[in-house]
């Protein structure tokens, strides 16, 4: 289980909102009601039944999801998507959530079985903005990498390249496939897995801070937005963490501020009204990250 921290430090300066993905740490599962029943990310959805899996086997907190297909009539590919299943069976361009940022690079932590040498597990990342002239969906960002087989939780990053430029996208479709090719061990039948935790989304125009870090935790701000003061909570266990640091960057991802972290939850006061990007760093490393805003 996940350890939370107590304590106050009180920063003053300018502000910050967190868009972030819902239940990306995978925390979170319901109980689907389907002719074959699962049990399912909340806030994500298996496009196939019976082929993503509940696993204690977590980079961090309690469950990580088991993405594998199974044998039906042919192969039904374990394939894993953020939001709600589209009334349309298989139009994934018409779900995911929404979402209106557009960072550089997207990480998460992943494990994976390769069962058949050539085969890969895969990730693409999708952001979109409804057209309501040709009432499509114009594909502004896109992002894919394959993942190789990895005994232990390793970092993935997907490097997003936007199609679209001066288009702000409206949502964002995340889907994992735990077989790029559909293949599957002929002789033992065994079908590759992938494990699935920690998603990190990278801010816009904040350089000079690696985010590749499979030790990710998660934040939480409360209430956000607010006017006079607030706290943000750093879910997990700091204590092989040294010399924490807040750093606050301005819409534009210019530094205004810079704190040491002596206490969690960190309490924020006086701060002028606007929005801002934090970013919680050990060393060259970001351990936890989001906005926040001042009424």
């Amino acid at each position: 289980m996940k350890k939370i921290l107590t304590g106050l430090l009180i920063i003053t300066g300018s502000s910050l909102s967190a868009q972030t993905l819902l239940n990306s740490d995978f925390e979170n599962w319901n109980f689907t009601s389907t002719y074959a029943p699962d049990t399912v990310p909340s806030n994500w959805y298996a496009m196939y039944c019976n082929t993503v899996h509940q696993s204690t086997d977590a980079l961090q907190g309690s469950f990580a999801p088991r993405i594998q297909g199974y044998f039906a009539c042919g192969i039904a590919p374990g394939i894993l998507i953020n939001g709600q299943q589209p009334a349309g069976y298989g139009n994934i361009i018409e779900g995911g959530t929404p979402f209106t940022l557009k960072p550089a690079v997207i990480n998460g932590s992943y494990k994976y079985t390769e069962v058949t040498e050539g085969d890969s597990a895969e990730v693409i990342i999708i952001l979109k903005k409804y057209n309501s002239v040709t009432m499509k969906h114009d594909t502004v960002g896109l992002g894919i990498q394959s993942l190789g087989a990895a005994a232990s939780y390793s970092t993935f990053t997907v490097n997003m390249n936007y199609l679209l430029p001066s288009l702000t996208p409206d949502s964002i479709i995340i889907m994992f496939n735990s077989s790029k090719y559909y293949l599957w061990d002929q002789i033992t039948m065994a079908l590759p897995s992938l494990y699935i935790d920690r998603i990190v989304l990278s801010e816009p125009g904040v350089a000079g801070i690696s985010e590749n870090n499979p030790s990710y935790l998660q934040s939480v701000v409360y209430p956000n937005p607010f006017s006079d003061h607030s706290e943000l909570l750093i879910k997990g266990d700091l204590s092989s963490y040294k010399n924490l640091e807040m750093i606050l960057f301005d819409a534009a991802g210019r530094k205004v501020r810079t704190a040491k972290i002596i206490a969690n939850p960190v309490r924020l006061s006086s701060l002028s009204s606007g929005n801002y990007i934090y970013k919680i760093c050990d060393a060259e490393n970001v351990i936890a990250s989001g906005k926040i805003s001042v009424n």
